[in-house]
């Protein structure tokens, strides 16, 4: 079975004159308006290369030309390798891949269902959860190690992540320079190396922006490392529509467009050919709330433009999806799948933020198996359908005829679990059956299959001397404990 979801089904929300429209918008903010550059080494790149520069505002305008040359340089395929070369995410546009949501801080125990700060062993569960569902492809380390030592708690949850899964990790946690470099070094260990890890990156880095028009100064310093290291990155625009964006949502994918587009632009002109994925995710803030609309139908549908605005460029994409349910249930299972269904559609390439609830920062380990099911259904919504002879069945229409049934034949029997999706969750029996086996819902059928996953599912970890290699690098990275870099202006 091929890995990832296969795509025969894709609506369209923008026109073509929309993206063109959206597209010389960009431009003209880019060259008129100009984006804030925090990080010195960019700023002179940009300078060096003909961009005006304000050295006290920090404000660059960018040539639209820079913007078509950078766009013509990026690497035209990209493969997220895995440890297991099965898992690789091939992204060729006609293709999605899940991934997990990253970097919460409290998880819910699976046993005594108390809320706690997270730990290092919630993500050694959580990866192997992930491992073993058929419907998440990329793993991110989904919650934080704070049980281990405050200036490398980061490195232990890609520890964590290399050696309970094997399918290929992405992680958000590339923010300082200094980080970046130890981060790397790891991918290269896990990899067997620089030559190999270029050749097969088995971990990747998501960078946000800053909304509006913003570039920090530890991201955009780690992000051109990481473009010269080989290391794949997403640059990731979240303008909020109403707060840190135009509250009409073309409104703020134009903003999040300016940022993805001037952060490529920084990176190829560093590296040419650097692999970047254009990444999204504008979810409207709830003015009642103050909170972020996570899996509101607003969040889907900025989403889904957001993929197309990424296949206009011939770029893959990878666009968000949250809840703000704050336990397993009916609202987080509508959020999930309106989050999901509309940029699937759309064509996303990854897909990015199930499993966590709160707005991505709490982590119950059965919701990351609730949305693998929602996912699977998805999976076979855009599937599609096609006429062939074989689809068609006419030859065994035909023998069977009228007043009959199709039970007993080949054909039934082979096409049944290709062609139906088929639960593992939700329960189609009657309400006798139901009643009688407990009248369990969704989330007690969820918790024992997770139960079931973490007592049988076994991942084989990293060589000895390759986990031995991954403590020392973490060891060598330890800073005091006011560590971390400032940021130069």
């Amino acid at each position: 079975m091929a890995f990832g979801i296969r795509r025969g089904v894709r609506f369209q929300i923008l026109s073509d004159s929309d993206l063109d429209r959206i597209h010389w918008g960009t431009l003209h903010i880019l060259e008129k308006v100009g984006v804030q550059v925090d990080s010195i080494p960019c700023r002179k790149l940009l300078k060096d290369n003909g961009c005006e520069v304000d050295e006290k505002t920090r404000i660059v305008r960018i040539p639209s030309h820079l913007v078509e040359e950078a766009l013509t340089k990026k690497k035209a395929s990209i493969t997220l390798a895995a440890r297991n070369p099965k898992y690789d995410a091939k992204l060729d546009m006609n293709h999605s891949y899940m991934t997990a949501n990253g970097n919460g801080a409290v998880a819910v125990d699976f046993e005594t269902g108390k809320r706690r700060p997270s730990t290092k062993e919630d993500l050694t569960k959580s990866s192997r959860i992930i491992d073993y569902l058929q419907n998440v492809h990329i793993h991110w380390p989904m919650v934080s190690s704070t049980d281990q030592q405050p200036s490398v708690v980061h490195f232990h949850d890609l520890d964590a992540s290399l050696n309970n899964t094997e399918k290929h990790v992405m992680y958000e946690t590339g923010v300082t320079l200094s980080d970046a470099k130890v981060l790397t070094e790891m991918g290269y260990v896990a990899a067997g190396g620089e030559k190999e890890y270029r050749r097969r990156p088995i971990t990747s880095c998501l960078q946000c922006t800053y909304a509006p028009l913003q570039h920090d100064a530890g991201v955009m310093d780690a992000s051109l490392y990481f473009a010269e290291k080989g290391v794949p990155l997403v640059f990731f625009g979240m303008p909020q529509p109403g707060a840190t964006g135009p509250a009409t949502l073309v409104g703020s994918l134009v903003v999040g467009n300016a940022e993805v587009l001037s952060a490529l632009t920084m990176t190829q002109l560093s590296t040419p050919g650097a692999s970047v994925i254009y990444g999204m995710g504008n979810a409207p803030l709830d003015m009642r709330t103050t909170i972020r609309a996570g899996g509101s139908p607003e969040h889907a549908l900025s989403s889904a433009m957001a993929t197309e605005l990424a296949h206009y460029y011939d770029m893959p994409s990878c666009v968000g999806v949250s809840a703000t349910a704050k336990q397993p249930g009916d609202q987080a299972v509508m959020e999930y799948y309106t989050g999901c269904v509309g940029p699937l559609l759309a064509g996303a390439d990854l897909m990015c933020g199930i499993g966590l609830l709160e707005d991505s920062s709490c982590l119950f380990l059965e919701q990351i198996v609730i949305d693998d099911e929602i996912v699977g259904a998805i999976s076979r919504l855009i599937r599609g359908e096609w006429a062939n002879d074989d689809t068609m069945a006419l030859d065994v229409i035909e023998k069977v005829g009228p007043g009959k049934n199709f039970l007993a034949q080949k054909h039934t029997m082979q096409y049944l679990r290709s062609e139906n999706f088929m639960p593992g969750l939700i329960d189609r029996r009657s309400f006798d059956a139901w009643s009688q086996d407990g009248s369990k819902s969704l989330v007690d059928r969820a918790r024992e299959k997770t139960k079931w996953i973490l007592a049988n599912h076994k991942v084989a970890p990293l060589e000895k001397d390759v986990q031995k290699k991954l403590g020392d690098v973490i060891e060598k990275a330890k800073k005091p404990m006011w560590g971390g870099e400032s940021k130069t202006h």
